[in-house]
């Protein structure tokens, strides 16, 4: 089995990248991520907007991204679990390489594979990129382009996630855990997936889906 798994609001319990732009943001990035919500941007060039509004040092926002970050419970165990049970666990995320690794390290978890924006600083604010499993500079369909990457290796790709920018990735995978506007998203275009609280409910879900899905291993690169 393959978990292709959400950070802001599926990992955590809140929206570190919300977080960071409602503190440090100049200007009117809420009109930005309005624009997204509204479907008018897609996720990819919301966040390439909205970080460039933000000119503080990168340590400071590494420190406030640490402090703040409340990762979800049960995440660390299912992260061993998934290690011990030959599942590959992968997150693949539209928010910013600094503070998803400063999270992750701070609670011992540096060594799961990531995927998410790639950020440069400087006096012109934070540069955001985003590059697909090929190597290639991604406009959009950052989180779908990973989806069928990793459905090629012949797994089984079950889908975490909590947010609009998850929905076209969940619609496609095999399985799909949501929450939040994703949980209400899947619900209205009646796609089939769990709900959960936090990351002990899918623990005991994807133990039954192993015993019903005999192969439902990890693929490896």
């Amino acid at each position: 089995m393959i978990i292709q798994c959400d950070f802001d609001g599926a990992v955590t319990t809140n929206n570190v990248s919300l977080l960071l732009r409602e503190r440090f943001a100049i200007g009117n990035w809420r009109k930005t991520e309005s624009d997204y919500l509204q479907g008018l941007l897609g996720v990819e060039e919301s966040n390439k907007r909205q970080f460039a509004l933000i000119r503080e040092p990168k340590e400071k926002l590494v420190a406030f991204a640490s402090k703040n970050a409340k990762v979800r419970a049960g995440f660390s165990d299912f992260a061993y679990y998934c290690r011990s049970s030959g599942i590959r666990l992968i997150i693949v995320s539209s928010g910013l390489d600094f503070y998803i690794e400063a999270v992750l390290n701070k609670i011992g978890a540096r060594d799961i594979e990531l995927y998410c924006a790639r950020t440069s600083f400087d006096q012109d604010g934070i540069a955001v990129s985003y590059i697909g499993p090929d190597g290639s500079l991604l406009k959009q369909g950052f989180k779908e382009k990973y989806l069928t990457w990793l459905k090629k290796w012949g797994g089984r790709v079950t889908y975490i996630g909590d947010g609009l920018s998850d929905l076209a990735a969940a619609s496609a995978a095999d399985q799909v855990f949501a929450r939040g506007h994703l949980h209400i998203l899947l619900g209205t275009k009646q796609v089939s997936h769990y709900s959960f609280t936090d990351f002990h409910d899918i623990r005991q879900q994807i133990g039954r889906l192993l015993k019903s899905w005999p192969s439902a291993r990890a693929a490896s690169p």
